[in-house]
């Protein structure tokens, strides 16, 4: 058995590719049977590989005198040995406390904090952590409470660089009799026992009766797992292309066009859109197969429906496609600037959100033609009732479409496929809440010229360099000119 287990755990090693010739490894050492298993088996394999090992043990600040005791066992097991060693000292209860944590959850934060902190230093390249099948069982029941997918089930992968687990190929069982059989010294948690803890609760509860129901059970579970991940992996590399055929990413977001993405089977239209949303968000933290669900139910909603997402995202149906952007925080409204001085003579230029303009009051022409032109305007001036006025949108804005009918602001901008986030930069000319010219995209028909028009407000927009004649833009939005 002594030599099964560390060739088992050497092959392992190996066939992950875990530690290539040369490299330095930490390990966190807490002086437990699990770790003092892998710190000798790695000292031994390194011996024979050329990797330095150096461990590294974490006081958690909880335990008073048996933490203080580990610490010293530590000490005296690397000496023994000539391991490089390294203790660090942090307060869990103060952190838990401080960021709203469970001692699990702080503790290691905490650990992970002080091996990444070492590798900055220099102080091994890669970390192994003594994760066995047990955990990987327990690990699995966890997630499975929690309403995981095929990816929760995968459990702890053997190498998440900087991060490997060799004993992942071995039951906790099989460690204990092999530390035995090689006379090798350990302290134990009496926290492991402490059933407050989920962990343990999982361990003592779950997993020891489906040992005596159906002996075997961890090792079968770790086994599931790493088919689990193979058939993740194949699925991610599915959903990668088809990333690729139905999403066009944007300076605000991304966009998942409806034809290619309607094709797909449900389960990669889901994971897909999960993806989507963990790029946007930064991580995968509080997203659910919930989410997903709601976000492909957009595809048969309304055009506008919009529904909010975890970490400021939402997602919103347009034409042809569900947009997911991310909320931004609401800039401050710029203040409006009247462009008429009385009743009568209009200002001759302003500046607005980076744009200049220049007005001017014109008698009318008989049969005089008025220009097509996106940088010039002509208004009906004796048709401005409260006064012209540049500003952003505001509710209640509307457009005349002529033969007496309106349309809100909001519906044209939604039909021009103006981004929402950009439709709080668009600039209006506005007469109260009718608008008499959206720039860049089209005239209220109230306002127009005719035969019986006598005074005319002539506005230009000064021209910027790459844009033709016929473009005009709505912030960043360019579009094709209206009227």
């Amino acid at each position: 058995m002594m030599n099964t287990m560390k060739e088992k755990v050497f092959s392992y090693l190996e066939k992950w590719k875990m530690l290539p010739e040369g490299t330095d490894v930490l390990v966190g050492f807490s002086g437990g049977p699990d770790s003092a298993a892998l710190l000798a088996l790695l000292h031994e394999y390194g011996r024979l590989h050329g990797n330095r090992v150096l461990a590294v043990h974490v006081h958690h600040g909880i335990r008073g005198e048996s933490a203080d005791r580990d610490l010293a066992f530590c000490e005296d097991f690397c000496r023994e040995r000539e391991i490089p060693f390294r203790a660090y000292r942090r307060d869990v209860p103060g952190l838990a406390e401080s960021e709203a944590l469970s001692l699990e959850e702080a503790g290691r934060k905490a650990r992970y904090e002080v091996f990444r902190q070492c590798m900055e230093e220099g102080y091994g390249m890669r970390t192994a952590l003594a994760h066995h099948q047990n955990d990987q069982a327990e690990t699995m029941l966890f997630r499975l409470m929690r309403g995981t997918g095929l990816k929760g089930l995968g459990g702890m992968r053997p190498v998440n660089l900087p991060y490997i687990r060799p004993l992942l190929c071995a039951g906790r069982t099989e460690i204990l009799r092999w530390l035995k059989q090689e006379a090798i010294p350990w302290v134990e948690d009496e926290s492991n026992e402490d059933l407050s803890y989920e962990r343990n609760r999982i361990r003592h509860q779950l997993l020891a009766p489906m040992e005596e129901i159906r002996p075997g059970s961890t090792a079968r579970m770790a086994a599931a797992a790493e088919r689990f991940r193979e058939d993740e992996d194949f699925l991610e590399l599915e959903t990668e292309r088809a990333r690729e055929s139905c999403v066009d990413e944007t300076e605000w977001g991304c966009d998942i066009m409806f034809t290619p993405f309607v094709e797909l089977h449900s389960a990669i239209q889901k994971r897909l859109v999960l993806r989507c949303i963990e790029r946007l968000k930064g991580d995968a933290r509080d997203l659910t197969a919930v989410h997903a669900e709601q976000v492909c139910a957009l595809v048969t909603g309304r055009r506008g429906s919009r529904i909010t997402l975890p970490g400021g995202i939402y997602a919103e149906l347009g034409y042809g496609e569900i947009s997911l952007r991310k909320v931004k925080k609401k800039t401050q409204v710029p203040a409006p600037i009247p462009v008429m001085q009385d009743d009568s003579v209009p200002c001759e230029r302003h500046e607005f959100l980076g744009e200049t303009f220049f007005f001017s009051l014109e008698t009318a022409g008989k049969n005089e033609k008025i220009p097509t032109n996106c940088y010039t305007k002509w208004f009906d001036y004796d048709k401005i009732k409260e006064g012209a006025v540049l500003r952003t949108r505001r509710p209640g804005d509307y457009l005349a479409n002529g033969k007496g009918s309106h349309k809100k602001l909001k519906d044209y901008l939604i039909d021009c496929k103006v981004p929402r986030e950009e439709r709080d930069k668009c600039i209006l000319l506005a007469d109260g809440s009718h608008v008499i010219w959206a720039v860049g995209l089209r005239i209220s028909e109230d306002y127009k010229v005719s035969s019986r028009t006598e005074r005319i407000l002539k506005v230009r927009r000064e021209e910027r360099g790459g844009m033709s004649d016929g473009k005009a833009s709505c912030g960043n939005h360019v579009v094709g000119a209206g009227d």
